[in-house]
């Protein structure tokens, strides 16, 4: 086991797929199940929409209610107090899907999208959010992620990889060892972009450096970890977090954590 991660959560050569739980994002909501058993879940993110979307889980504390919960989030999701991020598929571009494998305990959650639109609003604050019940399933000590041959590690403030990530599908292990939230945005570096003209780009003007595409971890507290299906074609890839810790802080990326690796 790694040093710093809770035993429910370390690799498993035996652990197997538990239920899925499917969420179709549309533009502005979702569909999903009200309820999922609680063990080792693989939650599902199938974009109809037209533009990226994301569906990050939090879990409430026992004594938070849920309307208030949900206030807060789309009031100010960076400080929203009562929850604790448990994972989820960062990013699943127009037309395609993506999936992540959470241990999910029991409880009451909500799944939501805080992707930031044009206008500036939060895509949870247009509809995007919505309660999910885990129900009681097997128990904690038993929620073991699959074993996989890559290992992507956060911490404050750097992104390692332990293992290879190789061209075609392959499962891979995400964990956050750092004392702060993080979470894994994973792109594709177009050709002939430089580190530079990535660190430069303000995410807007044209030809962009870096393409959007599915996969990647939605926010991590710390010693949590999850495990994601990745479908890689050859080329570079920026590995990054690009949270920042409140208002005034630089985000994540700027203070070291980012990586560029080259997948044959």
């Amino acid at each position: 086991m790694l040093a710093g991660l809770p035993s429910a959560i370390a690799p498993s050569a035996t652990a197997a797929r538990g239920s899925t739980l499917v969420v179709s994002a549309y533009e502005y909501s979702f569909q999903s199940a009200d309820s999922v058993a609680a063990g080792v879940v693989t939650v599902r993110l199938v974009n109809h929409g037209k533009i990226g979307h994301q569906v990050a889980l939090a879990r409430l504390d026992d004594s938070s209610s849920l309307v208030r919960v949900m206030r807060s989030l789309v009031d100010n999701k960076a400080h929203t107090g009562g929850i604790r991020w448990s994972g989820g598929v960062e990013s699943a571009i127009p037309g395609d899907s993506s999936e992540t494998i959470l241990a999910l305990e029991p409880g009451r959650y909500v799944i939501v999208c805080a992707y930031d639109g044009d206008n500036g609003q939060a895509h949870m604050s247009l509809g995007m959010i919505r309660p999910l019940v885990v129900t009681a399933g097997v128990a904690k000590a038993a929620m073991a992620l699959p074993a996989t041959a890559t290992t992507i590690r956060l911490s404050d403030y750097d992104v390692a990889v332990a293992g290879t990530l190789h061209s075609g599908r392959q499962l891979v292990r995400v964990e956050n060892a750092g004392a702060h939230r993080h979470h894994l945005n994973l792109t594709r570096i177009r050709d002939g972009a430089t580190l530079d003209e990535i660190m430069k780009w303000d995410g807007k003007s044209q030809p962009a450096p870096l393409e959007d595409m599915s996969g990647g971890v939605a926010v991590l507290e710390p010693g949590q970890a999850s495990v994601i299906s990745l479908n890689l074609v050859p080329g570079r890839y920026e590995l990054a977090c690009v949270m920042s810790n409140d208002s005034k802080s630089k985000p994540h990326y700027m203070l070291g954590m980012h990586d560029e690796i080259a997948v044959q």
